[in-house]
């Protein structure tokens, strides 16, 4: 057999057969002892239970009596991993004690003057135990045995066990440790010359290609080293805070920043810690989104409170993105928290204006249109027509002013939760027919066509809901001046109610979109500036849809028109 030439082997020799798979092993070993028993010698097995067991199968498959043979000496079997412990003193070999153990089973079987085999896997058990150092200390013992007893012994070891380029110097010196290195079955199995010829050209090339590979590694293994200590020197010395997490979302880097700004330790925040100093009355929706972001790879974003060491909260954005690799794959999330609670003041403050100068405004605003009404009766019973269109021009800015007033009023409420609604069971197609109707009359430069239907019912505030959708119609008059047309459409799922209005005009940039319903948002389009507002409108309406548990988007391309849509659930009885 090409696995060795047994009957050839020298009567005393160290040798170590290195094996891929545990079948071979066992047939490998078994022919080493057949050959010693056939020749008259004793042979000794050291290994594991599966091994002998599987070793004997194999001599007894070959006619070989091995109960003759053990009962006459000359076959010894002895459970590797029992024998191992009678010869270690902590978690080394005992020198001592190997002498003593394995020197007598080789002197008892030696008797007679018989040429001794042995198999023995005791260093095999030592490497897969991932104690290296002992396991060649005790081939240098079987070697220092070997100058005191005859005996041809076979060690063996899974080629698996040295993986890594961490093994080299140590597997050169279990080598250096044999008379006779014998390579795993992929090569001993191959009887022909020029097919070992070619194997061993293969194994330099993928030689070669490994050491490229490990020294590829190791400069990419140095670029990441440098790659992360320059970001956290950019991380450590921004004032920014900053950190980083796994692709589950535990946290595993804060910035001292962090720990600064908290007073508490990495180990005390890291991973899911943080959910600590974050507000009472923000944890929930804060860990929703984060979870939300986790699910979906989708960048995450928040508003929230955080204490401070001193215990005062302040309010923070947040923002984490993504990494990714070549596959797509997220490797871990990078994301900033910026101290915004000087801007909340200020938007606290701006609000608390705002609501005051409404509510001072309101009174005067209601006196002037209570004496314009007087003043329009007058002037009409003296036939003044021409004061009368100064008169209506006056009406036409009040009522402008009045709904800026109210706007601002509903903003203020919002920001407050005291908008008022009203709830009510109301029909959705007579609601949105109503609205079309009354808008149509004041809109002579488009048609307002209406299309659809539910024929269902909504609860929420009838109002409300008409304030959202005349929004729309107006902002969709409004930005299509070269258009003719309004599409006001109506549809339903099993769940609910679709109302869309789609205009034909300047449309929307798409990098603008994500923010049109933002608080006072203006698109900030040269283009869009000479259209007068001050972006209340969709965000009134945004909050109103979201109060009724309804969604609301945009659709729109740059100078193809905007649709603007909202769902609304529908009612159950």
């Amino acid at each position: 057999m090409a696995v060795a030439s047994w009957r050839e082997m020298s009567e005393f020799e160290h040798f170590v057969q290195f094996c891929e798979t545990d079948a071979f092993l066992a047939q490998s070993v078994s022919k080493f002892i057949s050959a010693g028993l056939m020749k008259g010698d004793a042979t000794i097995i050291l290994a594991t239970q599966a091994h002998r067991e599987s070793i004997e199968e194999h001599l007894i498959a070959d006619g070989l009596a091995v109960t003759v043979a053990r009962a006459r000496g000359r076959y010894i079997s002895l459970d590797a991993a029992t024998t191992l412990p009678q010869i270690m003193a902590g978690d080394s070999i005992d020198p001592v004690r190997f002498n003593k153990v394995i020197g007598n089973i080789i002197k008892q079987a030696a008797k007679g003057s018989r040429n001794v085999r042995v198999f023995g896997e005791l260093v095999a058990l030592l490497w897969a135990d991932g104690n290296r150092a002992a396991a060649i200390q005790l081939e240098e013992l079987w070697n220092d045995l070997a100058r005191r007893h005859s005996f041809s012994l076979f060690c063996a070891y899974p080629m698996a066990g040295f993986d890594g380029d961490a093994y080299g110097k140590e597997f050169a010196e279990i080598c250096r440790q044999h008379a006779r290195v014998i390579p795993g079955e992929s090569y001993t199995t191959l009887n022909d010359a020029d097919e070992r010829l070619l194997a061993i050209t293969l194994l330099q090339q993928k030689s070669n290609s490994l050491n490229a590979a490990i020294a590829e590694r190791k400069r990419v293994e140095a670029a990441l080293q440098e790659s992360e200590a320059r970001f956290r020197f950019m991380a450590e010395s921004m004032p920014q805070k900053i950190f980083t997490a796994r692709p589950n979302g535990d946290v595993d880097y804060f910035n001292p920043q962090w720990i600064e700004f908290t007073g508490l330790s990495f180990e005390e925040i890291r991973d899911w810690g943080w959910t600590q100093f974050v507000h009472p009355d923000d944890v929930e929706e804060n860990v929703r989104r984060w979870q939300q972001s986790i699910a979906s790879g989708e960048p995450f974003y928040f508003e929230h409170r955080f204490r401070a060491a001193n215990g005062v909260y302040r309010w923070h954005i947040s923002r984490a993105i993504p990494m990714r690799d070549a596959q797509g794959a997220i490797t871990m999330w990078i994301g900033s928290n910026t101290d915004i609670d000087e801007q909340k003041r200020q938007e606290e403050r701006k609000d608390e204006f705002i609501s005051m100068a409404s509510h001072e405004l309101k009174t005067p605003v209601t006196s002037l249109k209570g004496f314009a009404h007087i003043l329009h009766n007058r002037l009409k019973k003296r036939d003044d027509d021409e004061s009368l269109r100064f008169l209506a021009s006056i009406n036409k800015q009040l009522t402008r002013l009045t709904k800026l007033i109210n706007d601002l009023l509903d903003i203020t409420r919002v920001q407050q939760g005291n908008l008022l609604y009203e709830e009510e069971h109301f029909d959705l197609d007579a609601l949105a027919q109503e609205t079309v109707e009354n808008l149509q009359a004041g809109t002579p430069t488009h048609q307002l066509l209406f299309e659809g239907g539910t024929a269902a019912l909504v609860y929420g505030d009838t109002d409300r809901i008409g304030q959202v959708l005349t929004n729309l119609i107006i902002n969709a008059v409004k930005y299509s001046p070269a258009a003719d047309r309004v599409m006001i459409r109506l549809s339903q799922d099993a769940d609910n109610v679709m109302v869309s209005v789609q205009d034909f005009g300047i449309g929307i940039d798409g990098a603008y979109q994500k923010r049109i319903f933002e608080r006072f948002y203006q698109v900030p389009d040269p283009t869009e500036r000479t259209y007068p507002g001050l972006g209340m409108g969709l965000y009134i309406s945004s909050e109103i849809i979201k109060h009724h548990h309804g969604h609301i988007r945009v659709e729109s391309q740059k100078g193809a028109g905007s649709t603007f849509s909202f769902s609304l659930p529908v009612a159950t009885e």
